[in-house]
């Protein structure tokens, strides 16, 4: 990289590959940078560059870095298509019968398997936590909700933090919200009788 000193450049490394976002002031005409993620700068001025993500992490840091920056709308966006992406659970899918003798014996050929990487239950959670945020900045509030309710089926159960979220204010209260928290909320019967009776 080679950039005046006067300009600033700051990259936000996403994940371990060799996306990057950039961020370039308005007064860095000078700036030249030597990657083929970010060859074009006559854009730099007006908006941000951003690779697109290729993984469920790199979008969900895309995502969150839009949302402290305000862009609720794009983070929407990013965190939708990062539920398409590869996550971190390993499998194999078998697609198809090859023709000719099974390699394990036997009368026929056996099945092609291809390697697939699927969201594991704690990206499902916070996939659907973050999206139930951003529709709650959008001030969608059943959006909100269903994103939730589907964060807590896939095994989210901080009840105490969706409370507290400062992302969630906006729907918290609405009878859509309370009525969905009441049958999450873990409610603690008192076995013993101890306290509460009179």
């Amino acid at each position: 990289m080679v950039f005046s000193t006067k300009a600033l450049l700051s990259f936000l490394l996403l994940s371990s590959t060799n996306a990057f976002v950039a961020f370039v002031p308005s007064s860095s005409s000078s700036l030249k940078v030597a990657s083929p993620l970010l060859s074009s700068y006559d854009d730099y001025e007006q908006e941000p560059m951003m690779a697109k993500p290729t993984t469920f992490r790199e979008s969900e840091v895309l995502g969150l870095r839009l949302m402290q920056e305000g862009r609720t709308e794009e983070a929407l966006q990013v965190f939708q298509q990062g539920m398409r992406l590869p996550g971190s659970r390993p499998d194999v899918v078998r697609t198809k019968t090859l023709s000719g003798p099974s390699p394990v014996g036997g009368s026929f050929g056996g099945l092609e398997g291809n390697w697939v990487f699927s969201l594991d239950e704690f990206e499902t959670q916070a996939a659907h936590y973050n999206i139930a945020c951003a529709f709650a900045r959008l001030g969608n509030v059943q959006e909100s909700v269903n994103n939730l309710q589907l964060a807590f089926q896939a095994g989210f159960d901080n009840y105490a933090t969706v409370r507290v979220d400062p992302d969630l204010q906006g729907i918290s209260g609405t009878p859509e919200f309370e009525d969905m928290m009441s049958q999450y909320e873990r409610k603690f019967p008192n076995p013993f009788g101890l306290f509460g009776k009179k």
